[in-house]
């Protein structure tokens, strides 16, 4: 069996109901601007 090391995850932290609702996965691919980036890490 393949063994797949775990990331090291230091700045993860774990998301709330209400956060995990506002992601969404699918196949349209939304454009994320280098701005919209910087607010989505510091938030």
């Amino acid at each position: 069996m393949k063994h797949i090391p775990r990331p090291v995850l230091t700045d993860a932290k774990i998301l709330t109901a209400a956060e995990l609702n506002r992601i969404h996965f699918s196949d349209k691919h939304t454009k994320l601007t280098p701005a919209q980036l910087k607010k989505l890490s510091a938030s």
